[in-house]
């Protein structure tokens, strides 16, 4: 692992040199949320079973692989920060209120609740939410979804590993040969 370049004995992070250079152009940090710059929230907005819940669902949305998954890249997390910092009130129980729908839906269908389920049960649960959602034009659930994915494109394990990324400018290539095994590109 690389050592962060070090000044005046203080180590450097792009989120510190981020708010260094909002403040230097004279910005102000006041509208952005904590989340912005990947720092903890205060505190929880999902109960620790709605919690169990997301995590699950997390889970089963994008998978470990040979790259790491929804909850290896802290995806629940930023989503709770997300709701704790950044949210209205409203949107915020429209996402509990999914978490809720899917964790109903699994106890109607199997007698347990969606954490509770195995990681096949689980997969499948969420793949007839999801039909049935879709069907539904259930926009809730879509933007639930969309939060997820941008949560893990966003997070370090998502932009390197999942993602290829190519410094541009690069070499243009007219024709990329693709198989099952290619990466969609970053940058």
């Amino acid at each position: 692992m690389v050592d962060s370049p070090r000044l005046d004995g203080a180590a450097l992070d792009r989120r510190a040199l981020l708010r260094s250079a909002i403040l230097l152009v004279g910005g102000t940090m006041a509208g952005l949320p904590d989340i912005a710059f990947a720092t903890a929230p205060t505190k929880a907005f999902f109960a620790l079973a709605e919690r169990a819940v997301l995590d699950s669902v997390c889970a089963a949305l994008i998978p470990r692989t040979d790259t790491p998954g929804a909850l290896e890249a802290g995806v629940p997390a930023f989503i709770d920060a997300m709701m704790t910092n950044w949210a209205a009130p409203k949107t915020a129980e429209r996402f509990r209120s999914v978490l809720t729908s899917i964790d109903n839906a699994a106890r109607t269908e199997t007698g347990k609740g969606y954490a509770a389920l195995t990681a096949t049960e689980r997969d499948a649960r969420l793949a007839a939410f999801d039909a049935a959602a879709f069907a539904a034009g259930d926009r809730d659930w879509r933007r639930f979804k969309g939060l997820a994915m941008t949560g893990y494109y966003l997070s370090e394990p998502g932009a390197t590993q999942e993602l290829r990324y190519e410094l541009v400018p690069g070499v243009w290539e007219p024709a990329v040969k693709m198989s099952p095994d290619t990466r969609a590109w970053a940058g």
